[in-house]
């Protein structure tokens, strides 16, 4: 079994995620607003680095069926060329 390469730019949004939530929770047990607000603030970049993610694997495979579109017509208009 082989174990993908993971970047690490890919797992940065669920690490905001997860040091967002400790923020978050350290600040409820501390009663510190402004650490409540910066776990929340951190949380809310991390899903939204996720979301880029996501959108960006999409592209990706829009990008990848184009291109196979793009070949296969290539091949037809060099078979009726022939």
């Amino acid at each position: 079994m082989r174990i993908p390469r993971v970047d690490p730019k890919d797992v940065s949004g669920l690490a905001d995620k997860v040091v967002g939530l400790g923020k978050e929770i350290v600040g409820e047990v501390l009663d510190q607003s402004s650490l409540i607000q910066a776990g929340e603030a951190q949380q809310a970049k991390g899903t939204e680095r996720l979301k880029a993610l996501r959108e960006q694997a999409k592209a990706d495979a829009h990008d990848a069926k184009a291109q196979a579109l793009d070949a296969k017509q290539r091949s037809a208009q060099r078979a009726k060329a022939s």
